[in-house]
């Protein structure tokens, strides 16, 4: 597994936890100070919540592929590997990407100090409501009952609070320096130049092997009972022609044949022959889905324009001709599904202009730290007590 494959933690920014330091319950009733710079500090408790969230996120997202690929039987067996690119356990892994996010946000918070952005009464009123609101929701009102459940996840009313009020003061600090009028604001240029460092464009032939989708008597693509397409082992010679198959694709394309012919050919990939325009991949899409798409995603980088080549997949041959990027692809209809991006803030899609305001606020605050690196204070003692695999999955609060 490649550290990229962690990522996901950083592009949900918005729905993380951190600290605020304005007008918030003391130190005491949110666990000890682990990380302090300046006025700004990210508690104990806060640090168990961030690493129980995603905890919980981790598990809804890569369960399923993670048994598949390791051959664990749970996710609590697959802490105990050995990524083999650190040598440390994915125990370790994880919990120290948490950490190196509770530093990001450490930054951030010390940044809202800076330039005096705090929340103002009514967002401090609306956390409230939400806290009631769950309070009634999970004990009946009872404040002593909503402690004890919050308990089992390390957390008490005052370190949800400050979580609560302090990923709204993130927010509302990557608004300001992102958003119109702000220092950082995202022009038509800052789009551009972030879809052509983070893209690759390409058209593929798909071709299965080992497993391929059950057919009905009319050649239609047959579904499971929870309605996703069904799948079935290949024979060994189906495996054995099907690779043939690829090989004769990709034969009669390097001997310059037309693409398009081809594929209408030997491609089994119905949906990708939908996408006239060429199929568009990002790192951070591609390493998020972990579904091995990262491979294809790797070689496009390596090729250059025009350049064809056979990647293999698990139950995949994908016969791929790398495309130049054209400008503005973002903003055509044509290839709406590789740039709408789903907000859980707004329960919606928005477009890659909006979407890319989170990668570039964690830059620049990445850039910030390490000015401000030397005046960062830990207590390692505080943050050796707590793992990923110790802490109760949150997808509650």
């Amino acid at each position: 597994m490649k550290k990229r494959y962690a990522r996901p933690v950083s592009a949900v920014l918005a729905v993380l936890i951190l600290s605020s330091v304005f007008a918030l319950a003391a130190c005491g009733q949110t666990g000890d100070v682990m990380l302090k710079l300046g006025k700004a500090e990210i508690t104990e408790n806060m640090f168990v919540f961030w690493l129980s969230r995603y905890k919980a996120q981790f598990i809804y997202g890569y369960s399923s592929s993670l048994k598949q690929a390791y051959g664990v039987s749970s996710v609590d067996a697959f802490w105990e590997l050995t990524d083999p690119e650190s040598g440390k356990t994915y125990d370790d892994v994880f919990t120290e990407f948490i950490y190196q996010n509770a530093l990001t946000y450490l930054t951030a918070l010390d940044l809202c100090n800076e330039l005096g952005i705090s929340l103002s009464e009514e967002e401090e009123k609306k956390t409230e409501e939400t806290i009631d609101s769950l309070k009634s929701e999970l004990a009946e009102g009872s404040k002593t009952e909503f402690n004890a459940i919050l308990a089992g996840y390390g957390l008490n009313i005052a370190t949800l609070r400050r979580c609560y009020n302090t990923e709204k003061l993130v927010y509302k600090l990557q608004k300001t320096l992102f958003g119109a009028g702000g220092p950082e604001e995202i022009t038509a240029e800052t789009v551009e130049k972030y879809y052509r460092d983070n893209y690759q464009r390409m058209r593929q032939i798909c071709i299965f092997i080992n497993k391929c989708p059950e057919k009905g008597d009319s050649g239609e693509y047959l579904t499971d009972s929870e309605g996703k397409v069904a799948y079935r082992d290949m024979s060994a010679a189906e495996t054995t022609a099907a690779r043939e198959r690829a090989s004769d694709a990709l034969a009669r394309l390097t001997a310059g044949a037309d693409f398009d012919e081809v594929a209408a050919t030997y491609n089994e990939n119905t949906a990708s022959a939908a996408y006239k325009n060429g199929i568009y991949l990002s790192e951070e899409q591609v390493y998020r889905a972990g579904d091995g798409t990262e491979k294809l995603f790797d070689a496009l980088c390596e090729m250059k324009a025009g350049e064809i080549r056979l990647v293999e997949l698990e139950n995949t041959l994908h016969v791929i001709q790398k495309l130049e990027l054209d400008e503005g692809a973002y903003d055509k209809a044509e290839n709406s599904d590789f740039f709408s991006f789903y907000d859980s803030s707004s329960g919606g899609y928005v477009s890659l202009k909006d979407y890319i305001i989170t990668p570039l606020f964690l830059d620049y605050i990445e850039k910030r730290q390490s000015v401000v690196k030397d005046r960062i204070e830990c207590r390692d003692e505080v943050r050796e007590k707590h793992k990923i695999s110790q802490v109760a999955a949150n997808s509650i609060f």
